[in-house]
């Protein structure tokens, strides 16, 4: 019978134990989205891309320029992101085109061009289904 208590309050203790250890590196540990949407909110005049990604993958964000490819960030898979677009790369009335490269393969994802003026932000939801995404300015 004393073995049978002894056992029951170490299985108690180590479920306790496990349970705490959880939820303190999740609290603490700051998330990137977090950190994109504060520098976001620093500079008003800089250009956001807010996406919504309704897709299991995750994706590679890059912005097509002149020809190259120039890599905004990630967006994770079922999560909203923020990212902005470099200052060197604004430029007044410029066409922005984006482009969703799924991690671990798959077809990328296009937006059609869209006329950012400066300021102005980017909304993009990529759907699970690449020919429900859609692409805005304002």
């Amino acid at each position: 019978m004393w073995a049978v208590r002894a056992g029951l309050v170490g299985l108690v203790a180590l479920t306790a134990a496990c349970g705490a250890s959880r939820s303190s590196p999740a609290s603490t540990a700051p998330k990137p989205e977090a950190d994109s949407a504060k520098t976001a909110e620093a500079g008003s005049s800089k250009t956001r891309i807010e996406i919504d990604n309704q897709n299991y993958s995750d994706m590679s964000i890059y912005l097509l320029d002149r020809g190259t490819r120039v890599l905004l960030g990630s967006a994770a898979g079922l999560a909203k992101t923020t990212l902005l677009i470099p200052d060197g790369l604004v430029r007044s009335g410029w066409q922005v085109r984006l482009l969703a490269d799924p991690t671990g393969g798959g077809s990328p994802i296009r937006t059609p061009a869209l006329i950012v003026p400066p300021g102005q932000n980017v909304y993009w939801t990529i759907g699970s289904d690449p020919a429900n995404s859609t692409a805005s300015a304002g």
